[in-house]
Order: structure tokens, then C-alpha cells, then sequence
């Protein structure tokens, strides 16, 4: 429509209005219509003056409802409200007129459009104010609806897709998931952007655009829970709002927040053990401040019941906080407590988490009064939010399952406690499988960690270590669901039979990134390609350790013992630290039942010094300062020190008496052990413990044979795989040249071409040959890896004598990776994402680092398992970089164990490191000169050459 001046507007408006005076009330219907839209024009025509939509309201208020055009009408007033920049402060009329326009049988072009936009924003609403009969996945799978018929039409499509990510936001912060709260808070904050630009006060909108990001990164750390992270995003978000006026909703949501963060700190703190006697009055001036503060919110007036219950859980907690020596405190978080869960119905989502804080609340009054009536109260309190939850599949069920447990074993019920703990880890595997990527499976297993570690605690103290074992082994097989599920979920989909599905994923990720799939799509795939059946809704109807995905369940104990039975094995060792108070040994024999043992020093504290040896060999190995053992430089001299610290200290820790108890094999072998270190544990060379005797220092590998395992799970995996056989040809990697990434390997050249020319003849052999040329294979770079990969008819053989770095990281991008030819980067992420699953019988990692993780200490994810759960049958991998003098003598002998005499690789390994440790050692004849001459440059007995490698598999 043309341009018309403001002024003849305002006389229009006037002669319409003096039309409607003359006519009379009865007869002004058409002019009180053409002043409506008259207003409209104006509204729209000269800056959408908040007055000129109000009167254009008002006029369409006093309309007939038979007046001809009044639908349309409605039509372009919902679009105008759209348009003004406060549309959710006219949400409730946008709604009425969207009634109303529906009536319409010949609608204006976009008025569906804005109907969608006004829906979309209307379920959101009816979510947040938890209003009956709307689930929020219901409401979400709405909304997704209305963005495909939306479909690109703008600005409408991006006011949907805001509505979207709210929702999803609001999902996922009321589900408790890291994972998608990190996903939803990253949308969130692109599509605030461009709704904060709809508004007319662009630097009012930039000042809350600042506050809200920094908002956002407070709820992804929170959910993440990354404490140290929080407050730094939290003293953003308050700086940012700083500016805001004081009775700025965020700016309270954000004091809110700090108080409750405030009271986290006190309740985590090491003081507040629960056990002090009452203090009458524990708090200062800060927190009866806070808790002032707290109650006055909770006290507002007007306030509708959800926001109302959501103060007082938050004041509730806070004195829960405040309250663990302070009965008057403790009783009032129980009272504040009970009242946000009387406020919130049982169909709102709120009600499970409110529920598990008071039941929580009661428990702790159990342990300072004793009293049988809370204890019973405390059971009844989480019995209901655990039905409420329905499975294992709630985000809160772990939240309510470990309580209830206590619970009952407080109550005298320690069986049933066991088995309500066990069921609550099966809900961590439910939030792996709704991950879609690493870094979001990093997040959901670490949050799994501690938990296990309590549970097994508390089998041990009930002396069932067969529990103990399932409980540790229930997390330790999360990472191993992502490092097989992220690979082209199209391409699979469509292998299983969901074309549909795999053609609808395709058309998502053609439009976006991977990441910003919609939740929805993304959970709806993971379910299928897992074999679990959704409702419409996306609710899912089974247990995700009951469809296709085993490595999210760990095996029970008669799996593991006919594991151990297939490969040979005699015993599964977990090795699980203490903290404060002692570790434990849990043993699960192939034809006894389990046992345990505690050990007082086997604890995270002992193997604190070992950090700076893995840094300081890393950076002594790039730097090129490990050609030979005797070559190190001062600072790693003094860091290896630290590994002679630790074998001494993992003999008496655990290795010892674990020997002590270890029945010795009938036909005088040495037992064979396959050892799960847990947390921090997993980085110590146990097989390389030792004591002194009287016939001088005696290592672990002399008296048993040791072979290393992610999980059991994966371990039975493993057994009951096909045995690939060895034959003389694979591949052959010999120190590529990385373009100065990294120092050369001179000895690590020599031995991948003695490793090829004596035992695998017919392998393609790709790097530099030991004078430094080119290889005739090539190069060694990431496609010549990834090629040989790819082809099954190959061979079944990897030898890599290349450098491997690891970098400790919870991004799950490049944190263990190989350097190649030219400095590319080949990672274990890589690994899984590009390389087709095919069998390999052995993997060979003489790489640097090639077997410790990168990632939480607790996960195992390192380019030794990587291919372990993929490809290979049996890997061989370094936990540090080691002197590449003695790593290719060691390599040789390797070799010539397995292929000369026959040796399975456990085996085979143990032979070669006892070789290098025998004073009476015999070189191989057919030893090239060059790996002999190293023989005299290296002391081959130091453990810095040889411990740092590892068997897994079979």
C-alpha cells in the first residue's frame, strides 16, 4: 500500500469517527471497521506507536460479529501485534483473534502464518505455566509441525523456530539432559539475536541479548556439572544486566540463581558431612540475606503457582543448604519444599525433581534425629516421584533412585537398595543413547562416573561383589555406544530398512550442521538405529538395554565368566580407587564366584605425582628429546623418577596382594588376568608393579600374564567375535614425515622395516625407509591409513611406528591422534566417523600415546580402544610416549614372539618386555644390525621403554 501522510491519516480517522456519531451506535459497525483498519495503517505506515494498535484493538473490540470482513480483519490485526514488538504481551488477544480468523473460508494469504507463529508461541506459553492436558514433548512435536508448514516464509519462520528452541530449551532444562541443553541453548542464542532485532530499542536489546548468553552458558555448565565453569558465567550474565532496571525479571532470575549457587557450595562443602552435632545458628549475615532475599521471592504477590513453586524449591533448597546443623533450618527447607510440590500438579514436570529434593530433605533429618515417621515419609516421597517418572528413560530417574536406595538400606532393606541403585544407573545409559554426538556422550558418562563408584561402594559393604561388578561396569560401557553410533546415520538408517527416516535425516543435515538437527528428528533416529520403538510423541516404550544396543547394558556375571572361558582368561580384576577412604579389588573368577578385597592405599591421591610424567615424556617426545632412554633432559629425568615411584606403589597398592589371592593355575602357568582400572586408575601400568626380593627387583609380568579392558561388555563383544586370522601381509607405518609437527624417529623407521621385511613380507609398507626416502607404498598420510582401512582384502595387520599425542580434552574432537605424513592429524574420533567397520586380527600402536585417553579418565576412549570396539580383535598400544630406541626393540621382539614362536599377542607382549628386563637374554639371529646397535644405546631393564605398553582383546 502507498505511503499516506500521518496527518491525513488523523483526518481520516476524525471523518470516521464523526461518521459514526452521526449514523448512531445501531448503524456504525462499517465505520468503526474502516477507523480499525484506518489505525492499522497508521500503526504499521509511522513507527508502530504502541497507541495506535491499542485504539485499532479497541475499535475491533466493538465490531458485530456478523460484520462482513471482521475475520479478515482479525487476520491483519494478529499479523500488526506480530509486528509490534510486544506480541507476548498480547499472546492472549492473538489468540482470541486467531479463533476468530479461523472462521475465515477464504483467508488472507499470510494469515496462516501468523496463526502458526501465535500457536507455536501459545503451546510454549502453556508449557512454561505447566496449564493441563499439554506435555512439553507433545508440544514440541507440535510446534515442529508447525515449522514445516511455515516452512521458509519469513519473518514467520524464524519466529516459530525461536518458539522452537524456547521449548526445546525449557525441555531440556526440565528433563535434567547436558546433552540437549547444550544442543537447544546454542539455538537459542542464534534465534534470540534475531528476535531481539525485531525490537525497536536496539541497545536495550543488545544489553539483554549479553545477559541471556551469558545466562544460557550458566545452564549449559550447570547441566553439564562444571562448577568451576559456572561462576564465571554467572558474574557475565550479572555484569551484562547490570545496566538492566531493577525490577528486570532477569536481573532476579540471575540474583535467584547465585543464591541457589551459594547454597550448592554449602551443601557440597567437606564441612557439612551431616554427622556435627545442631548449631543454633549456623549462617551469617550473607546467607540470612540470601535466605531473606529467597523468601521474598517466593512471597510476591500475584505470582502464578508454577513461578511461586519454583522460589520456594529454590528457598527450600537453600535452607537445605544452610541447614545441615540446624534443625529450625532443616525443618523449614522441609516445609518450603513440601509447598512447591503441593503447588505443582502431577502432570507438570517439575513435580519429579521437587519431589526428589524434599524426599532428600526428610532423609537428612533421618541422619541428625533418627526419626522412623521422616525415614518413612523420606520412602513414600521418592517411591511417588520414581512412579511418576515411569522408567529409566526419565532424565531424573538416577536423581530418585539413589536416595530411594539409601533409603531403604537405612531402613533395614539393603537387598532392595541394591537393586533400586543397580536400576538407577541403567537410566545414565538412557541419556547416552539421546546423545548424538562425543562430546555430548563425554558429558553423560562422566555424569555416570561417581554414581557407579557410590553404588559399588555399596554392594561392597553389603559384601556382594558381584553387584559391585555390574555397577562399575554399567558406565565404563557408555563411551563404547558413541564410538559406534557416529557414523552416517543416513547411510545406516537406510541399510535397516528406514529409508523414509534416512531421507528426511539427509534433507535436515543438507540444510544445517549435524548438531542442529531438531531434537526431535535426531532422538526419533537414535531410537531406530538402537531398535527402540517411540510413541508419536517421541516417547519411547522399552528400556534402551533391551533393544540392539548391548554395549549400553553390562553383562551379567555369567557372560563375563564365559567370556573369560572363550579367551582363555582366568580372571576379571576391577581395580577401583578410594578417595577419603580405602580402594577395593574385585575379582569375578571364570569358575568361582566373585570376591573382593579393600585396599587402605589404593586411592586417586596415589597416583597424583604420575600427571607430570605423561606431560613431561609428551613434550621430551615432540620435542625429540627421547631418541634414546639416556637422553632425556633434566626436567623429564626428573619426571620418570615418578614412574619408579608408581610401579613400587602399584605393587603394595593393589598388585601384590592381588597375586596373594590369585589362585595359581592347576598346569603351572602363570595366571592370566585381565585387569578394568576405574577413574584415575586407568593410567597406571600395573603390570609393570614390582618389589624387591632377595634376588633383586621382580615385575608383576614375571608371575602373571596381564591384558587390559575398557568395560566387560565389551570384552564378551570381543569373545564372541569370529577369530580373524594373521597372515604376512597388512600395513606397515614407518615414521612419516610430519613437516616438522614433531621430531623424527630414526629407530621408529628401522623397525616398521624390519617388522615388514621378516615377519609380514607382503604388507604395504607406507612413511620414510630408514635412510629417510620415501616409501614405495607412500607417504603415510591420512588417505593412505583410511585406504587401507577401507579395503578388506588388505590384510589383517596394522603396525604403527608413528608419533600419537594425546590431549586431554571434553570436546571429543582431536584429543588422541596420530600425526602423519605433512602434520595431518589422524584422531580416534576420525577413526570411528570415516573408517568402515572390517576385522582385523591385531593393531599394533608403537605410537606415542596411542592407548591412554584423551578424553575422562573413566571413559577409555583412546586410539587403542577406538579400534578395539570397531575393528580389531587384539590391539597393542602405548600409555606414554616412550625412547624410540627401546620402543623399537621391543616392537621387534613383539613380533618375533607372535610370529616366530607363536604366541598369542598377550603373550607375545609379556615375552617381549620380560625379554627386555633378563639380564640372560638371547638376540634373535635374524635381528637387523641396526635394532642391535640400539641394544647398546639403551638401558632395555628401565620401565620407561617397555611398561608403557599394553594387550587388549584377545
Amino acid at each position: 500500500m502507498a505511503q499516506v501522510p500521518d496527518d491525513a491519516l488523523r483526518t481520516l480517522v476524525d471523518s470516521a469517527s464523526a461518521a459514526m456519531t452521526t449514523v448512531g451506535q445501531a448503524d456504525s459497525g462499517p465505520w468503526r471497521f474502516t477507523r480499525c483498519w484506518l489505525r492499522l495503517v497508521a500503526f504499521d505506515q509511522h513507527g508502530r506507536r504502541p497507541d495506535d494498535l491499542s485504539a485499532a484493538l479497541a475499535d475491533f473490540d466493538m465490531l458485530p460479529e456478523d460484520l462482513p470482513g471482521r475475520c479478515k480483519l482479525a487476520q491483519i490485526l494478529v499479523n500488526a501485534i506480530l509486528r509490534s514488538g510486544r506480541f507476548t504481551a498480547h499472546l492472549e488477544r492473538a489468540v482470541a483473534l486467531c479463533e476468530i480468523a479461523a472462521a475465515d473460508p477464504h483467508p488472507l494469504p499470510e494469515a496462516e502464518l501468523g496463526a502458526a507463529v501465535v500457536r507455536s508461541t501459545a503451546l510454549a506459553r502453556a508449557v512454561a505455566d505447566s496449564a493441563p492436558g499439554v506435555t512439553p514433548r507433545g508440544a514440541l512435536a507440535e510446534v515442529e509441525r508447525l515449522a514445516r508448514v511455515v516452512g521458509d516464509r519469513q519473518p514467520y519462520a524464524q519466529m516459530v523456530e525461536h518458539t522452537r528452541v524456547c521449548l526445546s530449551f525449557l525441555l531440556s532444562a526440565l528433563e535434567g539432559n547436558p546433552a540437549r541443553v547444550t544442543e537447544s541453548s546454542a539455538d537459542l542464542e542464534r534465534s534470540i539475536e534475531f528476535v531481539l532485532g525485531l525490537m525497536p530499542d536496539r541497545e536495550d536489546a543488545k544489553v539483554r541479548l549479553a545477559a541471556v548468553k551469558g545466562f544460557l552458558e550458566l545452564n549449559v555448565a550447570a547441566a553439564r556439572g562444571d562448577l568451576a565453569a559456572m561462576w564465571p558465567a554467572l558474574d557475565r550474565a550479572e555484569e551484562a544486566a547490570s545496566s538492566l532496571p531493577a525490577a528486570e525479571p532477569l536481573r532476579h532470575g540471575l540474583r535467584a540463581a547465585r543464591m541457589q549457587m551459594e547454597a550448592l557450595r554449602e551443601m557440597t562443602s567437606p564441612a557439612n558431612t551431616g554427622t556435627a552435632p545442631w548449631r543454633s545458628d549456623p549462617t551469617g549475615p550473607e546467607q540470612h540475606e540470601q535466605l531473606a532475599a529467597l523468601r521474598a521471592l517466593a512471597e510476591q504477590p500475584g505470582q502464578p503457582p508454577h513461578e511461586r513453586a519454583m522460589h520456594l524449591h529454590a528457598l527450600g533448597f537453600a535452607e537445605l543448604a544452610h541447614g545441615i546443623d540446624n534443625r529450625s533450618l532443616l525443618d523449614a527447607a522441609i516445609s518450603d519444599l513440601r509447598a512447591a510440590v503441593d503447588l505443582v500438579p502431577d502432570h507438570d514436570p517439575r513435580r519429579v525433581p521437587y519431589l526428589a529434593s524434599l524426599g532428600t530433605a526428610y532423609l537428612r533429618r533421618v541422619e541428625k534425629l533418627a526419626r522412623r515417621a521422616d525415614l518413612t515419609e523420606a520412602i513414600r516421597l521418592l517411591e511417588q516421584g520414581r512412579e511418576l517418572a515411569g522408567s529409566n528413560q526419565h532424565q531424573q530417574w538416577t536423581r530418585l533412585s539413589n536416595p530411594l536406595a539409601h533409603a531403604y538400606r537405612m531402613a533395614g532393606d539393603k537387598r532392595r537398595g541394591r537393586e533400586v541403585a543397580l536400576a538407577g544407573l541403567r537410566g545414565h545409559a538412557w541419556n547416552v543413547l539421546l546423545t548424538g554426538s562425543i562430546s555430548d556422550a563425554d558429558a553423560a558418562a562422566r555424569n555416570a562416573a561417581d554414581d557407579a563408584l557410590d553404588v559399588a561402594a555399596w554392594c561392597l559393604a553389603d559384601d556382594d561383589p558381584g553387584s559391585a561388578a555390574l555397577a562399575l561396569d554399567a558406565c565404563r560401557a557408555l563411551i563404547l555406544y558413541t564410538a559406534t553410533e557416529t557414523r552416517d546415520l543416513g547411510a545406516r538408517l537406510a541399510g535397516a530398512g528406514r529409508a523414509g527416516l534416512a531421507a528426511r535425516w539427509r534433507d535436515a543435515v543438507a540444510e544445517t550442521e549435524p548438531e542442529l538437527v531438531p531434537g526431535e528428528l535426531r532422538r526419533e533416529v537414535i531410537a531406530a538405529l538402537a531398535g527402540i520403538a517411540i510413541t508419536e510423541d517421541g516417547t519411547t516404550t522399552v528400556a534402551p538395554d533391551a533393544a540392539a544396543t548391548r554395549l549400553l547394558a553390562p553383562p551379567d556375571l555369567d557372560e563375563m565368566r564365559a567370556a573369560l572361558t572363550g579367551l582363555g582368561a582366568d580372571m576379571l580384576v576391577y581395580l577401583m580407587p578410594g578417595d577419603e577412604k580405602s580402594g577395593a579389588v574385585v575379582m569375578v573368577p571364570r569358575a568361582e564366584p566373585p570376591s573382593w578385597f579393600p585396599l587402605a592405599t589404593l586411592s586417586k591421591q596415589g597416583t597424583a605425582g604420575f600427571d607430570a610424567f605423561l606431560t613431561a615424556t609428551t613434550a621430551e617426545s615432540l620435542a625429540g628429546r627421547v631418541a634414546v632412554a639416556g637422553s632425556w633432559s633434566e626436567a623429564a629425568g626428573t619426571a620418570r623418577k615418578t614412574l619408579d615411584d608408581v610401579c613400587d606403589w602399584a605393587w603394595t597398592a593393589a598388585i601384590g596382594p592381588l597375586l596373594e589371592r590369585c589362585p595359581q593355575p592347576a598346569d603351572g602357568r602363570a595366571p592370566r588376568l585381565v585387569l578394568i582400572p576405574v577413574g584415575e586408575l586407568a593410567r597406571i601400568p600395573w603390570h609393570a608393579a614390582r618389589h624387591v626380593t632377595d634376588e633383586g627387583v621382580r615385575y608383576a609380568i614375571e608371575d602373571a600374564v596381564f591384558s587390559y579392558a575398557p568395560s566387560a561388555r565389551l570384552l564378551c563383544d570381543l569373545a564372541w567375535r569370529a577369530p580373524v586370522p594373521l597372515s604376512d601381509s597388512g600395513l606397515v607405518v614407518g615414521d612419516p614425515d610430519t613437516a616438522g609437527a614433531a621430531a623424527d624417529l630414526p629407530a621408529a623407521r628401522a623397525e616398521a622395516q624390519a617388522v615388514r621385511e621378516r615377519f609380514y613380507p607382503r604388507a604395504r609398507y607406507v612413511g620414510r625407509t630408514p635412510d629417510g626416502g620415501a616409501a614405495d607404498g607412500g607417504v603415510g598420510t591420512r588417505a593412505d591409513l583410511l585406504g587401507w582401512l577401507a579395503d578388506e582384502h588388505a590384510g589383517a595387520m596394522l603396525h604403527l611406528a608413528c608419533h600419537g599425542v594425546v590431549r586431554p580434552g571434553r570436546t571429543g574432537a582431536d584429543t588422541s591422534y596420530l600425526l602423519l605424513a605433512g602434520g595431518e592429524r589422524m584422531s580416534a574420533e576420525e577413526i570411528v566417523r570415516f573408517a568402515p567397520a572390517r576385522s582385523i586380527a591385531l593393531a599394533v600402536l608403537a605410537a606415542c600415546g596411542s592407548g591412554v585417553c584423551g578424553r575422562a579418565d573413566d571413559e577409555a576412549f583412546s586410539l587403542s580402544t577406538t579400534l578395539l570396539a570397531n575393528t580389531a580383535s587384539a590391539v597393542v598400544g602405548a600409555q606414554w610416549s616412550v625412547p624410540d630406541a627401546a620402543t623399537s626393540v621391543l616392537m621387534y621382539m613383539f613380533h618375533h614372539y607372535l610370529r616366530r614362536e607363536g604366541l598369542a599377542p598377550a603373550d607375545a607382549l609379556r615375552a617381549a618386555q620380560r625379554w627386555m628386563i633378563s639380564d640372560t637374554r638371547q638376540v634373535p639371529a635374524e635381528m637387523p644390525e641396526v635394532l642391535r646397535a640400539a641394544l647398546g644405546r639403551t638401558t632395555t631393564a628401565d620401565p620407561v621403554g617397555w611398561a608403557a605398553f599394553v594387550h587388549f582383546g584377545r
